[in-house]
């Protein structure tokens, strides 16, 4: 249970933090132009407003994302597009934020969200920008930064009828990256740092020529083209095994190529890539929601690539060099990272991170679970391993 406070101090802390990330949010504005900013941003609309109203209710019923799947459902709006967020669990629970990976939206960490609600802490999920039922600002104008991510959260804290002042912080895949980033921009609101499979750290030997060639965003291959060959790599139709996570290159459009471990791209194989994500919801798995959002979001594809572009995905040594200062100079509630990883993740390879992680942060300060016969899909599949590492951090903190 967290500790009752008196209101002033509870909500000027509140204040702080919300003054602090529209702060953030201006300047990220400036940051990428303020020549948008006179006319409004556009906005490129979710399925909530291009898709159900246009559907009976027996169709709302297939959907593989159906619009009301988890408790307290709400739309947050903001200039830079609207949020899709859930949160319930106990009122006075230790709270706890999680962010998802780069093509499968929230719905993917709820069986984790559930697990932890049932252990008395009070959840947040959200649909990043360009997925699920969240709009998006064009990504050509607005590309998919932390800066980005962070006002997103921003928004979706303020929005509560609760506090946030502080929170224990959960990450998967671009989740896990952008959690480690934020958490070195934020330290004081951050209680716990768990990382799920996380970018951040992987090795630029994994990024080759192709993959380069397919996200230059310096006009090598035409904006339409690059995100026409995205989804096709990320369409799985009926027959086909999905990648739920970063897709194959360029090159892999037209065969099997045998590649090696790790870096952003699809695995060979998800075993639980037919794993529904919701539990009553037997459309729910990661590959019809890729399908789906491919099929009827607009900003899905643009908000991959650009996140592939721009998120904090390789080389972030010096920000996660921050955490370690943070850590070791006792700024923010943070005392160790904590990683969970697959065995077998042919994207983020556990023993390359675990040796950079610990090359980073400092030996002491790491602790890492390596879930056994699992691969990227870690934390659809092993939600109780994720929760484990989430009650050791608690312990970890008396």
């Amino acid at each position: 249970m967290t500790p009752i406070v008196p209101d002033f101090a509870r909500h000027s802390r509140t204040y702080l933090f919300v003054g602090a990330a529209a702060l953030g949010t201006l300047v990220f504005l400036k940051s990428i132009g303020t020549s948008t900013i006179p006319t409004g941003p556009h906005i490129i609309p979710s399925p909530k407003d291009t898709l159900l109203p246009n559907l009976t209710a027996e169709e709302v019923n297939q959907l593989p994302y159906p619009p009301d799947p988890l408790p307290g459902r709400r739309d947050v709006s903001s200039a830079l597009g609207d949020t899709r967020v859930y949160e319930w669990g106990p009122e006075d629970g230790r709270r706890v934020i999680l962010i998802h990976g780069i093509s499968t939206p929230s719905i993917a960490l709820a069986n984790i969200a559930q697990k932890l609600v049932d252990r008395e802490c009070r959840v947040m999920l959200f649909d990043l920008f360009g997925r699920g039922y969240s709009s998006t600002v064009t990504p050509y104008t607005h590309p998919h930064t932390t800066l980005l991510y962070l006002a997103q959260l921003s928004s979706c804290i303020a929005s509560s009828p609760l506090p946030w002042t502080s929170f224990t912080l959960i990450g998967y895949s671009l989740g896990g990256a952008l959690a480690a980033d934020i958490a070195s921009r934020i330290p004081s609101s951050i209680e716990n740092l768990i990382l799920i499979a996380p970018g951040g750290l992987i090795r630029s030997s994994h990024i080759n020529w192709r993959s380069r060639l397919l996200y230059s965003s310096h006009g090598i291959l035409p904006e339409w083209l690059i995100e026409q060959l995205v989804a096709r790599r990320l369409w799985t139709g009926p027959e086909t095994v999905a990648h739920p996570e970063p897709e194959k290159d360029v090159a892999q459009l037209s065969g099997e190529i045998e590649e090696p471990r790790g870096g952003l791209r699809s695995a060979a194989v998800y075993t639980t890539s037919h794993h529904r994500l919701l539990p009553d919801y037997e459309n729910s798995t990661a590959a019809k929601v890729v399908d789906w959002q491919i099929l009827h979001h607009r900003g899905f594809i643009p908000s991959f690539v650009s996140a592939i572009r721009n998120a904090p995905i390789h080389g972030q040594q010096a920000r996660w060099g921050i955490l370690r200062s943070n850590i070791e100079t006792e700024v923010g509630g943070v005392r160790k990272v904590f990683l969970v990883l697959g065995e077998t993740d042919p994207i983020i390879v556990a023993e390359e991170l675990v040796e950079d992680a610990i090359d980073v942060l400092g030996r002491e300060n790491v602790e890492v679970r390596i879930v056994k016969g699992v691969g990227h899909e870690v934390a659809i599949s092993n939600a109780e391993d994720v929760v484990g590492a989430v009650e050791e951090a608690f312990a970890s903190q008396g």
